[in-house]
C-alpha cells in the first residue's frame, strides 16, 4: 500500500501458498498446490507440469482451476519412498510475473511401520514364549529390526532383544494365521523376544526408530505395541447345582477349564472318581 495515492499494487512476483503433502505422511494418494497468482488461462488448464517431480511412483498432474495443481499418484505411495518437487525454472503466471520464494518440497512415507499383529494389539493372555506375526507397509532391513525392535517387559529395567524367525518355523506360523487376511500380500516378519515373560507381566513390543525399508528409508518414531503375559496355567471345575451350597446335579453335565489350550491327549487321561 502507497500511503500517498491509497493504491494497492500487487507484487511483481507470484509465490506458492500451500504444497501439501509435506514431511513424514503414510498413504499419501495425491499433491495438491495453490499458487498466489493465476497461473494459467481459465478454462484453458493445458500448462505442462509446474514441477520437476523425482519420484519412484508414477502419477499424472492436473490443473482444477487457474491457481491450483494437483498431482494423482496410480496408487496409494507405499512406505519407503521420497518424492520431491522442485518448481521449473522460469515459471511464471498468466500476467507473466515469476514465480518466487520457496521452490523445493519434499515428503517421505516413512520407513517400514507395523499395520497389523498377531496376536491382536492390546491380548492379554500371549505365551510365554509368544511369537508374534507382524504385517508391515514395506519389506524392512533384516539388520535394522534386529537393531531396533525390542522388548519392555513388566519388572525388567533392560529392554530385551528380538530374534527373527526363519524356514520351517516361518511357514508353518504365517500358514496358521493369515487364512482370510486382508493385509496378506504385504511384507511380514515373525519375531520372537529373546526372553521368556513372566506370567502376568505387561508387555510391550517396541518397533523402534532406525527401522529401515529395503529402499533405505528409516522410521523416525518408536511404534508401542502393547500386550500382557497370561497366568499362571490353571484349571478350575463348575456343574449346576440346586443353589450355591448343594452338591452337583449328578444328570446334568460337569465342566473342566483350562486357562490355557490342552492338548487332546492329555485332555483324554482325564478321569472322575466317586
Amino acid at each position: 500500500i502507497f500511503p500517498k495515492t491509497g493504491y494497492i499494487y500487487a507484487a511483481d512476483t507470484a509465490t506458492i501458498e500451500s504444497f501439501s503433502p509435506q514431511g513424514t505422511v503414510k498413504g499419501v494418494r495425491q499433491v495438491s498446490v495453490r499458487f498466489s497468482e493465476q497461473m494459467v488461462p481459465f478454462g484453458d488448464p493445458r500448462l505442462v507440469e509446474p514441477f520437476e517431480i523425482n519420484c519412484q511412483e508414477n502419477g499424472r498432474g492436473r490443473w482444477t482451476d487457474g491457481r491450483s495443481w494437483i498431482y494423482d499418484f496410480e496408487r496409494d505411495i507405499p512406505a519407503g519412498v521420497v518424492c520431491s518437487f522442485k518448481v521449473k525454472e522460469g515459471l511464471k503466471t498468466v500476467s507473466g510475473k515469476e514465480v518466487t520464494g520457496r521452490k523445493e518440497f519434499e515428503f517421505s512415507t516413512g520407513g517400514p511401520a507395523v499395520k497389523q499383529s498377531s496376536p491382536w494389539e492390546g491380548a492379554e493372555n500371549i505365551d510365554e514364549e509368544q511369537i508374534f506375526i507382524l504385517t508391515l507397509d514395506a519389506e524392512p532391513m533384516e539388520e535394522t529390526v534386529l537393531a531396533n525392535v525390542s522388548f519392555s517387559i513388566e519388572g525388567i529395567k533392560e529392554r530385551v532383544g528380538s530374534r527373527i524367525i526363519t524356514g520351517e518355523e516361518r511357514e508353518r506360523f504365517l500358514k496358521k494365521v493369515r487364512r482370510g487376511d486382508r493385509f496378506k500380500d504385504m511384507p511380514v516378519v515373525v519375531l520372537q523376544c529373546r526372553q521368556r515373560f513372566p506370567n502376568n507381566a505387561k508387555v510391550n513390543l517396541i518397533w523402534g526408530k532406525g527401522v529401515k525399508s529395503l529402499s533405505g528409508v528409516e522410521t523416525t518414531e518408536d511404534q508401542v505395541l502393547p500386550f500382557r503375559a497370561r497366568g499362571p496355567f490353571a484349571a478350575s471345575f463348575s456343574c449346576e447345582r440346586e443353589n450355591a451350597q448343594a452338591d452337583c446335579i449328578p444328570i446334568l453335565p460337569m465342566h473342566l477349564n483350562f486357562s490355557s489350550p490342552v492338548l487332546s491327549e492329555y485332555a483324554k487321561k482325564i478321569v472322575m472318581k466317586g
